[in-house]
């Protein structure tokens, strides 16, 4: 557990590579990123309420309340890991901390929706490119004969007004399927150009798909109309909800995997997709 004593260390020494000062959670981004760099790199804690200077602005009781629950709920969206949050007191001021474990190498990198890797390199955030969503992977197999490129149909909730991390739970599945290394071509439905009736081309999609993905965060009823078309259609599914949705009776008894972030979702799907692709090209090749 984190002491008032090691967090007057901190304040003391001021921003260095596993220190971090932050007046405010007004940008949701920002905390990510620090968050996701700390994990990257060799752990650190972030002080809320603190200025750059290392002078204590801090919170009302309340307020302090809302950033620890506001920066709970960006860790469990980017963190593979638990970590821990709190309210302390410094500086006859109220503060909110998060202390960031380096996460084991198996469950890494974290990345960002934009593909980027934040590493932490003294005391700043340094974005590392990592491979572009768009590319896809070979289509050579072994003894350079051409694998067979297959369609994954994605389904999944568009409403990311609602929820502004179904951005990176999309951006996850691209980078599994370049992790997995297998010739997916990745199709949803609002990416799609042209003039068409949605329904009829959900349809179209999924008929001429051999994967179908359907994540069903949010319980989307679009999702679950596009899952039953799947299933009467013979596809092969890969069914995914974040921890703590509710699933509909006639759907909980499918394989479902949860993730409790997009960094879990990527981890997950790798070998999934693998060997859906051995399972579907065999049909096909």
């Amino acid at each position: 557990m984190t002491t008032q004593n090691e967090l007057e260390t901190l304040l003391r020494q001021g921003e260095s590579g596993k220190a971090e000062f932050k007046r405010s959670a007004d940008n949701p981004e920002a905390i990510a990123r620090v968050l996701a760099a700390f994990a990257n790199t060799e752990g650190g804690v972030l002080l809320i309420g603190v200025n750059d200077d290392g002078s204590v602005d801090g919170f009302s009781d309340e307020g302090a309340e809302w950033v620890k629950a506001k920066v709970e709920s960006i860790a469990q969206r980017v963190l593979p890991v638990p970590i821990e949050v709190g309210i302390e007191n410094l500086q006859n001021r109220t503060i909110v901390f998060a202390r960031v474990p380096r996460i084991p190498s198996y469950l890494g990198p974290v990345t960002s929706a934009r593909g980027f890797t934040p590493i932490r390199k003294g005391d700043t955030v340094v974005d590392q490119e990592t491979s572009q969503y768009s590319s896809l992977p070979s289509v050579v197999g072994a003894g350079g004969h051409a694998r067979t490129e297959l369609t994954l149909f994605v389904a999944m909730s568009f409403r990311e007004e609602l929820e502004p991390a179904l951005v990176d739970y999309f951006a996850a599945i691209k980078r599994s399927v370049e992790k997995s290394e297998v010739p997916f071509n990745v199709v949803r439905i609002d990416l799609v150009e042209g003039d068409y009736e949605i329904s009829q081309r959900v349809m179209d999609e999924i008929d001429k798909a051999q994967v179908v993905l359907t994540d069903l965060t949010l319980s989307p009823s679009n999702v679950y109309f596009e899952l039953g078309y799947a299933r009467g259609r013979g596809k092969r599914i890969i069914q995914t909800a974040r921890k703590g949705t509710a699933l509909e009776f006639d759907i909980r008894n499918w394989r479902t995997i949860f993730y409790r972030n997009a960094t879990e979702l990527e981890h997950r799907l790798v070998d999934e997709l693998r060997i859906a692709y051995g399972e579907v090209s065999k049909s096909v090749g």
